[in-house]
């Protein structure tokens, strides 16, 4: 397939019915759920009917078809501009083939981690050292505690969490992102401990990404903030089922819960919905951004 495409097929794609489209090409990878369509293999991922767009509620990341397509289903950008395009258009064109093998038929509720790279996580260390500034020794204790390892099929990095109910993918492609979150269990999250992995904590900290909670830490690591704390990944700011399990839990041990989700609009409302709890806010965005500008200055 050629690698240019007509401003006019861009305006088409984007305008193409998402619905419609994966009922047609792609029945097999998503539920229907009244006036929404549900990924299967990623359920915070939906597409309204008669809508163009999709959101992630995991995340609160929203994009156009062409994106869904190269994310999550394998079209590279030409191939999704032309399917979609093509439907939107009226024109006969087939539905282009999709680069990543489809998943092995299972039930749509099944819950089944990513395979672990056999050797070295080159990728996983090249992203997280370079672009997110995680310094390689924290890279390696996560590793090494079996909460954080590379996936053997596309290289993404996997934040796992111990009792293996919750995952949360990232892509190591800075240019090409790619993010997933599934669980076994609508309360369970990732999380790492200041202390080791089996000392009791004393606060929760919860953040919205798994990278924010490893970034939160080493802040306050670096800033001499003592105590055995709990850092929380909950895969997106919209789970406050998530948050909710956190709080009770460390309410009956006698520990405090502090919101520490982005700053921005969704992370607002999140502290608004939660005013039993303290709450610590990022300079930038979010706490990843904060520690590379730490890092940067010195």
């Amino acid at each position: 397939m050629g690698n240019w495409v007509s401003d006019k097929a861009k305006r088409a794609a984007r305008k193409a019915d998402l619905f419609q489209f994966l009922i047609s090409h792609h029945p097999d990878r998503v539920k229907i759920e009244g006036n929404t369509l549900r990924l299967k293999d990623n359920k915070s991922i939906t597409v309204k009917r008669g809508y163009a767009g999709w959101k992630d509620w995991a995340t609160d990341e929203t994009g156009n078809g062409i994106d869904l397509l190269q994310y999550y289903f394998g079209y590279d950008f030409v191939e999704a501009v032309t399917a979609l395009s093509g439907d939107y258009l009226g024109l006969a064109t087939p539905a282009p083939r999709v680069l990543q093998p489809k998943p092995e038929p299972a039930a749509p509720d099944t819950f089944a981690p990513p395979p672990p790279l056999q050797g070295r996580y080159r990728q996983l260390y090249a992203y997280l050292t370079k672009t997110r500034m995680i310094p390689a020794p924290t890279v390696q204790q996560l590793v090494d505690d079996g909460i954080l390892y590379q996936d053997a099929d596309h290289g993404n990095m996997v934040f796992i969490n111990p009792a293996r109910t919750f995952y949360e993918v990232r892509g190591t492609n800075t240019y090409k992102p790619f993010h997933q979150v599934q669980f076994s269990d609508l309360k369970s999250f990732w999380w790492v401990k200041a202390g080791s992995m089996d000392s009791d904590a004393t606060v929760a900290y919860v953040c919205e990404a798994s990278i924010d909670a490893i970034s939160l830490l080493l802040l306050h690591k670096k800033a001499g903030i003592t105590g055995n704390g709990l850092y929380c990944g909950i895969g997106g700011v919209a789970n406050q089922d998530r948050i909710d399990a956190i709080k009770a839990g460390m309410a009956a041990a006698g520990c405090r819960t502090v919101i520490c989700v982005d700053n921005d609009d969704a992370g607002q409302k999140c502290r608004d919905r939660n005013p039993d709890c303290k709450f610590l806010i990022p300079v930038h965005k979010d706490w990843n951004e904060d520690w590379i500008a730490v890092q940067k200055e010195g």
